[in-house]
């Protein structure tokens, strides 16, 4: 009889337990997260994420922002306002390193969205010798990259290259027939495409540097990043996250014409028929961190070896990379 009452006080002591506990969950407020982008390429992927927030709700209240300015974009993001974002794969690891690991890459989301354009008769970066060359990037990755196919490929010194100062700018220069052969990302590639007919894309870098590397690397432009306490306190999250980001790569690259004009209505890009026709060669992927870790690895290790500071003074170690629990 005693060890029935017993059963009975512990019964009724877990249901009690369980109510108190079912109260709380009821009365807890939603968790803010915020996810940010840059108007441009690494943030088309998630444009549905952006659009229909799949993943508000009772739990979670996601804010999607989209920044014009990287500069903004990393200041929020060390200052710890930003738990996930779309950015350059560098820019990742210099954060990483600055912050001493309070970020880690969660998937890589768009490989090599730059090409050489032009008016010539050009085919491969060996036929560039002798040539000029007018490029937008400067001390980014854009220059990086060019520069190490031209060593890559014995032209370097023969190749004149003239920089010039943002990406718009070179864009008109190229549309108006000033510079015969440039360097330019998307979607400023399609952009000049679709105001001068006579320039077509000469060279995709992301071809070259595959041979250049013999398949060991990619260009691997951008990825996403996660707060490391954040991905750390909420994996549920980051799991559904990246499931909902896969998906909406998947339609991206299957439905041009809307995502086009999702990127319109979000502010990624300011026009649907750019973004259209930019889609197919702005290289939308999504390779998780563990995926896609040796080949971004070895990506950095090149920009590292040309300017160390690209990467925020070293080479990322393997916490970089976030692991699913």
């Amino acid at each position: 009889m005693k060890s029935k009452k017993i059963i009975i006080l512990v019964t009724l002591l877990l249901v009690f337990s369980f109510m108190l506990t079912g109260c709380e969950e009821g009365t807890k407020e939603p968790t803010d997260v915020t996810i940010a982008g840059l108007k441009g390429p690494t943030s088309i992927g998630m444009i549905q994420l952006i659009d229909s927030k799949p993943l508000d709700g009772d739990h979670y209240n996601v804010e999607y922002i989209v920044e014009g300015s990287p500069d903004n974009l990393i200041g929020k993001i060390i200052n710890g306002e930003i738990d996930i974002a779309a950015v350059p794969t560098n820019a990742a690891s210099v954060i990483y390193n600055k912050t001493e690991g309070d970020i880690q890459f969660l998937a890589l989301n768009t490989l090599g969205v730059i090409y050489v354009v032009g008016t010539e008769d050009v085919n491969s970066i060996a036929d560039l010798a002798g040539k000029n060359v007018a490029i937008s990037g400067k001390g980014a990755t854009p220059e990086y990259a060019f520069n190490y196919l031209l060593e890559k490929n014995n032209v370097a010194d023969s190749v004149n290259a003239e920089f010039l100062l943002d990406h718009s700018s070179l864009a008109q220069t190229v549309i108006a027939e000033d510079n015969k052969i440039a360097v330019l990302p998307q979607p400023f590639v399609t952009q000049v495409m679709m105001n001068n007919p006579n320039v077509e894309i000469l060279i995709d870098l992301n071809e070259e540097w595959k041979k250049a590397t013999d398949g060991e690397s990619v260009l691997a432009m951008g990825c996403l990043i996660v707060n490391t306490k954040f991905a750390e306190e909420h994996p549920y999250f980051i799991n559904e996250f990246l499931n909902e980001y896969k998906s909406s790569v998947e339609w991206v690259n299957n439905n041009y014409e809307e995502a086009g004009q999702l990127v319109e209505k979000n502010g990624i890009l300011p026009n649907a028929k750019l973004a259209e026709n930019a889609i197919p060669n702005c290289s939308i992927v999504y390779m998780d961190a563990q995926e896609a870790k040796d080949e971004v690895q070895s990506f950095l290790s090149i920009l590292h070896d040309f300017n160390p500071d690209s990467v925020g003074g070293k080479l990322p170690d393997e916490d970089f990379y976030y692991s699913q629990p």
